[in-house]
Order: C-alpha cells, then sequence, then structure tokens
C-alpha cells in the first residue's frame, strides 16, 4: 500500500498541472487576432519585412528581436491558424527551457522525471498568476515579445552553467559560447525588463568569475559588453524616444520611486499569498533534493547566496517596475507586471532549491531512511492533495475553464458572423462596413482588443487595410 502511494503524489500533482495546460491550450482555438496585429502584417506586407521592422524601430520601438519573432511569425503561420498554434508552442517552448535550465543545474538528463515535473509545475504556477493571460498569451504582439523573453532567460541560464563548467574542467566550449552570444543578443531584443535581468545576470557572472583570475573572466567581460552594446540599441532607438513622449508624467524621478514602491508592495502581497505558490513553495523542497541525490554534480551553497537570492526576489517587484514607470509615469502594462512576475517565481523559487540545499541534512522529514520515508510520502500525498485545491481555487484557471466551456464557443461564432460579413462586403465591393457589436459576454481570459465604434480610431484603420476595405466600425447594439 505504501508502495503504491508512493507515486500518488507526482502523478496527482502532474494530471492537475496537465490539465491546466490543456485548458490554456484549447483555450487558443477561439482566440482572434486585434489591435496590432493587422498593423504589423499589412507594413510588412506593404513595405516589406527589413523596411517595415526600420520603420518600427525609428517611430516606434527598438524591441529589434520582438518585433522580428512577431512578423516572422505572423508571415510564417498566418494572422488566424497561428493564434491556435501559439499557445500550445509557448507552453512546450517554456516547458523545455525550465527542463534544459534544471538539467543543467543539476546535470541530470532533461528527461528525467523529476526534471518534467517541476518543469510542467513552474509552468502551470506561470501561467496561473500572470494578471492579463489575454495580453501575455493569447495576442501575438504580447506573447510572442514577453513569452520569447522569458524562454530565452532559462535558456541563458542554462548555458551559462553549462559554459561555467566546462571552463572548471577545462573541456572545449566555443560551441556553448556561440549558442550564449545567440541568446544573449536575442534574448535582450525582446523587451526592456528581461533586457535589465540579462546585463545584471551577466555583470554578476564576471565578478564571480572574476575571482578565479582573468583567464576564466574573459569570456563573460565579452558577453557583459556585447549585452550592453545590444542594451544601447534598445534603449537609445529613436522609436523609444518617440514612444515615451507621448506619455506626460514621464521621467519624474520622485514620482516613478513613489509608484513602483507603492505598486511592488501591492504586487509582492499578492503574489506571496497565492495558494498555488504557497503549495510550491511547499513542495519544492522534496523535488530538489530527488534531483541532488540523482545530480553528479555537489550543489555547495554560502549563506552569503542565500542572502542575496532571498534579497533579489523580494526586489524584484520594485526594481523591475521602476523603468516602466520612469518611461511611462504610470502602471506598467499588465503584460509587463507578468513578465516581472515571471521572473519573481523564478528567483523565488530557486531561492527556496538553494535553501533546501543548504538545510537539507538538518531536515529529517528530507531523509531517505525507511521511517523517514513513510512520513515523507503522508506529507506529500497532503502536499498535493493541497496543490490540487489550490489549483481548483485559483481564479486565473477557474476563469480560463469558465471562458473554455461557456463563454468561448458563442464568441467564436460571432466572429466567424463578422468575418463573413467582411468577405460579402468585399464580394459586393461595399468598402465602408458597420458591424454589430458582440452582445454576450466576453471570454476575458483571451478577449484583449477589438475594433471601436469610430472608424478612424488606428485599430479600424489596420483592420480594415488588412481586409481591404476602406472603413470599419462597430455600430452600438440598441437596448429596447
Amino acid at each position: 500500500m505504501l508502495k503504491t502511494l508512493k507515486y500518488f503524489p507526482a502523478g496527482l500533482i502532474a494530471l492537475s498541472s496537465l490539465v491546466v495546460l490543456l485548458v490554456y491550450i484549447l483555450l487558443g482555438h477561439y482566440a482572434h487576432p486585434s489591435a496590432d496585429d493587422f498593423c504589423m502584417i499589412t507594413g510588412v506586407r506593404q513595405d516589406g519585412f527589413f523596411p517595415h521592422l526600420w520603420h518600427h524601430y525609428l517611430e516606434w520601438s527598438g524591441r529589434y528581436a520582438g518585433n522580428a519573432f512577431y512578423a516572422i511569425y505572423l508571415l510564417v503561420f498566418g494572422i488566424s491558424d497561428g493564434y491556435q498554434l501559439m499557445p500550445v508552442l509557448l507552453i512546450f517552448l517554456l516547458l523545455l527551457s525550465t527542463a534544459f535550465f534544471l538539467s543543467s543545474l543539476f546535470r541530470v538528463g532533461i528527461r528525467t522525471p523529476t526534471i518534467v515535473l517541476m518543469s510542467t509545475v513552474f509552468v502551470t504556477v506561470f501561467l496561473s498568476g500572470m494578471r492579463d493571460l489575454a495580453s501575455s498569451l493569447y495576442w501575438t504582439a504580447g506573447a510572442l515579445t514577453y513569452q520569447s523573453a522569458n524562454i530565452f532567460l532559462l535558456t541563458m541560464l542554462g548555458l551559462m552553467i553549462r559554459l561555467n563548467v566546462r571552463q572548471v574542467e577545462s573541456k572545449k566550449m566555443s560551441g556553448i559560447f556561440i549558442a550564449l552570444i545567440t541568446v544573449v543578443i536575442a534574448g535582450i531584443g525582446t523587451h526592456e525588463t528581461n533586457m535589465l535581468v540579462v546585463v545584471v545576470l551577466l555583470f554578476i557572472s564576471f565578478m564571480y568569475q572574476l575571482q578565479f583570475g582573468w583567464y576564466k573572466a574573459r569570456l563573460w567581460l565579452l558577453l557583459l559588453i556585447l549585452s550592453v552594446i545590444c542594451s544601447s540599441v534598445v534603449f537609445l532607438s529613436p522609436g523609444n524616444i518617440v514612444r515615451e513622449s507621448t506619455f506626460p508624467l514621464r521621467h519624474d524621478f520622485f514620482y516613478a520611486l513613489n509608484g513602483s514602491l507603492n505598486m511592488g508592495f501591492k504586487t509582492l502581497g499578492i503574489w506571496l499569498s497565492s495558494p498555488l505558490l504557497i503549495t510550491s513553495t511547499l513542495l519544492m523542497p522534496f523535488a530538489v533534493n530527488n534531483l541532488y541525490q540523482r545530480s553528479s554534480k555537489r550543489l555547495e551553497i554560502s549563506t552569503l547566496q542565500i542572502i542575496v537570492l532571498i534579497f533579489t526576489s523580494l526586489s524584484v517587484p520594485f526594481v523591475l517596475q521602476f523603468p516602466a514607470w520612469w518611461a511611462m509615469g504610470g502602471w506598467p502594462p499588465a503584460r509587463t507586471v507578468d513578465a516581472i512576475y515571471f521572473v519573481f517565481v523564478l528567483s523565488w523559487l530557486s531561492t527556496v532549491g538553494a535553501l533546501t540545499l543548504c538545510y537539507k541534512d538538518n531536515v529529517n522529514i528530507l531523509s531517505n531512511n525507511k521511517k523517514g520515508s513513510g512520513i515523507k510520502t503522508v506529507v506529500l500525498s497532503i502536499g498535493a492533495i493541497l496543490f490540487v485545491a489550490s489549483i481548483a481555487t485559483n481564479s486565473k484557471v477557474l476563469r480560463a475553464a469558465n471562458d473554455l466551456i461557456y463563454r468561448a464557443e458563442p464568441y467564436q461564432e460571432y466572429m466567424h458572423e463578422r468575418y463573413s460579413l467582411i468577405e460579402d462586403a468585399s464580394a459586393e465591393n461595399n468598402l465602408t462596413l458597420t458591424v454589430p457589436e458582440y452582445s454576450g459576454k466576453y471570454p476575458r481570459s483571451i478577449y484583449f482588443n477589438d475594433i471601436r465604434r469610430d472608424p478612424r480610431d488606428w485599430r479600424n484603420v489596420c483592420y480594415a487595410e488588412y481586409f481591404g476595405l476602406q472603413g470599419i466600425s462597430r455600430r452600438k447594439l440598441r437596448v429596447y
């Protein structure tokens, strides 16, 4: 009985996490393009790929990699079918990059069951804690920019660990170094939050390697210099200057400091009180201890490193929100907060893992003796049940499930009716169209933006250009 119960916690945690991820994947079938999607694909088709991206760089954004991924994805997968594929692709790459990072850290196979389980839980906790799934996972501009940054960050951490190991073991490292250069360039070009994180991580790595001599530190200095150059390309782009000029309260230091502190405390309180994060935190030591026993690498964690990790985790909501407040003079977009949340969850769970490695010998429940094994199984079973309960009561998961079951299909039918009206208008050479507003409740998990009643609105203009119309708008519903 006890032997059977041994696999119960892992199975229950894995099954519940996979169900949640499946809900997010299925919702992608009902998402529809909006806002910048039509502007980007129309601009690329009219101007050409590189000319349009250059125009984007000069007049809107310096995110050279994020903009490129955005345009390439729409060109390759299309503006319609691409929406259905995007959540699957991004969730899979998040799982894969997490597994790569953990595999590199513990030097175990990427398909190790504990690695797979930890990756699944991590992605579930992250997605279910995001402030706005619609703009961060189901809108191509936000999803491809911000989730690709997260994927590159995890991949970069894994490559940094592997590069360090090869340096210590005096093995060939040209391949890993080239891969790391590529990931650094791409990651910095996604968005400014990731840019800041990458530069700080490379600076810390360089300072750490410097204590072992200049010969080992020189590669890390090259990476640091490269990161500064790429950051300058993003930060000093004319497009960023143009965009910042539209925010009247920008560049007010004390206003930005006060805003980031207030919002930092609020978001930190929300994140730390999340039952899903709490249960994941309590389960993390068991998973880390399991990987440590399988690992061929002895990870030594110092008290100073623990202090740095704790300070870093708790400061993330404040430090990473300040640049947005400085540039915009107001609350950052939800997708930016979600990007900061990703860094927080990663640093928080890494801190828990480091604490486990540092003090595992002092915790009896982590021991492998027969008496401790039985207690551990019972505790893990209770933890797994609490994990499922935290998922079942998570507001984002409940909203996503409700949208999938009740709201997504009616919204899908409405959008198909709109596309039919557009096709009929084009066939009849009626180039100015007014479509009815949606009368139902929007599936907020996937609904991000739409055309307005004013045909002159930029969203409407891009929408109309894509479908070959002179103008399009929504008419107000009549209430009887």
